[in-house]
């Protein structure tokens, strides 16, 4: 049996983010994305007569192509170089329909919930509501009485840069309980009264500062916001970020339109991920328009409470040896030490991935209707090298 989980499942990024419950091991996980990469690498140059730069007719109609090795695929891809904005599309919404997917597909966008849920806090920070260096004891209900030795240690940046020490309701004992009770929605049954439970059971911290990626941490911390602005998470999302970026077709739980992309894991459809107190960890359904608007104002912030925050959500929180986290972001340092933001998103039935890099001016979104995280970063790493000699 295979569950999807909504998170990053190692430090590597990149690398693999589907935790395998059941006899899947490690090594097929890698031969899987070997199998991807062979497609990829062995792509030749010919243009196809698109209205797309060759490399991307390549990707997807090339002889080692999506076309020919995954032809059931649905990607979106929103590209932002050289100060132009371009959007392109492959395949259906879904396996038994003839609609095309395009910009404007709404797909489930998962874990990369997480970076609107970090900016929400950031706002916070920048009204001058909450102290950048608040720790978690005074946004807490009298319901929650902490332990000793997590009294004034566990900061909410803590919980936003993944390095608060506490569970991860991710392969830890508590998501252990939830998949025993629904194999395929442990979610579902996550509400504010069983992350408080978790933290009354919690005694020590032994990992804080350290990089450990957490659902838990993203549920507290909207639970915690909207605890202290008395308003339910959407409308702190619509109010302070959807409508002041302008998006218009981004949704939390009832998706306004029909151009959806469906959901499908190892070839089989499934439904969107039901989440109830950790839909601050991914709930959002988004299209490539409105997530690439937001990728463009990470790299060129406006110059408002938004723009601040965006800025503070891009430094350096948590500075280890293998990975570096923003809020929200994960940093990534080339051996140029150049450095560039990513973050990835897995629902049961939806993979996504957002990039930026501010030293080449370049923002990637890349929305596919299939569970495959290995398949985006293959994706990107392929993008990324094409457009560096356009």
């Amino acid at each position: 049996m295979v569950i999807v989980e909504i998170a990053l499942d190692r430090n590597e990024l990149l690398h693999t983010f589907v935790s395998h419950h059941g006899n899947t091991t490690f090594t097929q996980q890698q031969n899987m994305q070997k199998v991807i990469l062979i497609f990829l690498i062995f792509l030749s140059s010919t243009l196809y007569g698109q209205n797309n730069p060759s490399y991307i007719d390549t990707l997807f109609y090339g002889k080692n192509g999506l076309k020919n090795k995954m032809p059931e695929i649905g990607v979106s891809i929103g590209v932002f170089q050289d100060g132009k904005t371009n959007f392109y599309a492959f395949g259906n919404t879904s396996h038994t329909s003839k609609q095309k997917i395009d910009r404007n597909t709404v797909f489930e966008i998962g874990s990369n919930t997480k970076l609107f849920t970090a900016l929400l806090l950031a706002i916070e920070i920048k009204k001058n509501k909450i102290p950048e260096s608040a720790f978690i004891d005074a946004y807490l209900p009298k319901e929650v009485i902490l332990k000793p030795d997590l009294k004034n240690r566990i900061r909410l940046t803590s919980l936003a840069s993944y390095s608060s020490g506490l569970p991860t309701l991710h392969d830890d004992k508590f998501d252990s309980v939830l998949l025993a009770k629904d194999s395929l929605q442990p979610y579902r049954i996550v509400d504010k009264k069983y992350l408080y439970h978790i933290l009354n059971h919690t005694d020590h911290a032994p990992d804080y500062g350290k990089y450990a990626y957490s659902n838990f941490n993203y549920g507290l911390l909207g639970a915690t916001l909207e605890n202290f602005t008395k308003k339910n998470y959407t409308d702190l999302l619509q109010q302070n970020i959807f409508n002041p970026l302008g998006f218009r077709n981004t949704w939390t739980v009832n998706v306004r339109s029909t151009n959806k992309a469906g959901g499908y894991y190892e070839h089989k459809e499934v439904g969107y991920l039901q989440l109830n107190a950790l839909k601050s960890a991914g709930v959002i359904k988004s299209d490539a328009v409105d997530m690439l608007n937001f990728i463009k104002n990470q790299l060129h912030p406006p110059n408002n409470i938004i723009g601040k925050a965006m800025l503070l959500t891009q430094q350096t929180f948590v500075d280890g040896v293998d990975i570096k986290t923003g809020l929200g972001w994960h940093i990534l340092t080339n051996e140029k030490n150049e450095t560039s933001y990513v973050m990835q998103g897995d629902t049961i039935g939806n993979s996504s991935l957002f990039y930026f890099d501010k030293k080449t001016n370049t923002g990637i979104v890349i929305l596919i209707n299939e569970s495959n995280h290995d398949l985006t970063a293959v994706l990107l790493d392929y993008l990324t090298k094409k457009m560096r000699v356009q």
